[in-house]
């Protein structure tokens, strides 16, 4: 292939940001626009007016059906992502979708065994693994030379609870949980892809308000190798903010609002991280992957670690708290 035909399913408005990324892709070509919503494609193809032509379709398994795309790619109410996934895999297409991938770990198990049966590529939108702050953090770990990870934190405040008041994301049945595997995705990911951990157990406490899903979490961590950490997400915030830290053996990292990167190290030298080299994005690493040309840089692996951890702390909060074995 010199182009990757790409379907969309859900025309909402993370995928008209996302479909600016694509438009900087070459490879890239928009082939048609599902959604049940005929606004959400209206308002889609305004935004993007070189996308004027381009089929629409209510149903995504008959934009898959009739016009047989390369790839797909997913940006709709949680709950949704398991078939749309599968269906996309069944017929022979790579799937990149948004986050979370999935709501439960039979869920993750089954996407990837589908994924692995149809040797196709399976990328989960995490664009922090694009950042040029995390990629640093990342490489100084895996390389050994901040020394081995004994702490990390994530704490993230956002008017959540009242922004998305009257949405899909707080009706259970769309969202298939709360924050927690909302905004705070992000953070479980970056955590355990940044630090190379892997969650051996999860205690949680929670707090849903008026709302059917968890709005504020609060969740200590124990890893497979002694590291212990905390993720904090508080939903019912009157403004927004961002901490995020991983405290190795020889150096510290600490990330403030997303962005303001400080080091230290062992001989109190205090470092300021600027002009880093970054990666590319999501969308871009999900197109050259589908054309061979690089390896899954949020493969469908990073999905299934979130929501282990996640499907734990949700078990340890609805017992009051107790410790739960990650699965």
């Amino acid at each position: 292939m010199e182009k990757v035909r790409v379907g969309i399913v859900g025309c909402g408005g993370f995928t008209r940001y996302r479909l600016g990324n694509l438009a900087k892709v070459k490879e890239a070509e928009v082939v048609g626009l599902a959604d049940p919503a005929s606004d959400q494609i209206k308002t889609t193809k305004e935004v993007h007016p070189h996308l004027k032509d381009v089929p629409e379709f209510a149903d995504y398994q008959k934009m898959i059906d009739d016009l047989k795309p390369d790839a797909i790619m997913i940006a709709t109410p949680h709950t949704q992502h398991v078939d749309q996934i599968l269906a996309g895999f069944e017929a022979g297409c790579h799937v990149c979708t948004e986050k979370p991938m999935v709501t439960t770990v039979a869920d993750a198990l089954k996407v990837i065994a589908a994924r692995d049966k149809a040797k196709k590529v399976g990328v989960v939108s995490y664009q922090r693994h694009f950042q040029a702050e995390f990629r640093y953090i990342h490489d100084r770990i895996a390389s050994g030379e901040a020394g081995k990870v004994q702490y990390v934190s994530a704490f993230l405040a956002q008017n959540w609870y009242h922004g998305t008041k009257g949405t899909w994301r707080q009706q259970m049945s769309l969202s298939g949980g709360g924050q927690l595997n909302d905004s705070g995705s992000h953070l479980v990911d970056i955590l355990l892809w940044t630090s190379g951990l892997a969650a051996e157990s999860v205690s949680a406490f929670t707090n849903n308000f008026e709302s059917e899903v968890d709005i504020d979490s609060a969740v200590n961590l124990r890893f497979k190798g002694g590291a212990i950490g905390t993720i904090s997400v508080v939903g019912n915030s009157p403004q927004w903010h961002e901490d995020i830290t991983f405290e190795c053996e020889k150096e510290s990292f600490y990330l403030r609002q997303g962005k303001n990167l400080s080091i230290r190290d062992r001989k109190g030298q205090i470092f300021t991280a600027e002009n880093l080299a970054g990666g590319t994005t999501a969308d871009a690493n999900f197109i050259a992957s589908c054309l061979g040309k690089a390896q899954s840089e949020s493969p469908f692996e990073c999905g299934l670690e979130v929501i282990r951890l996640t499907e734990a702390a949700w078990e340890s909060a609805a017992s009051g708290g107790s410790a739960v074995k990650v699965k």
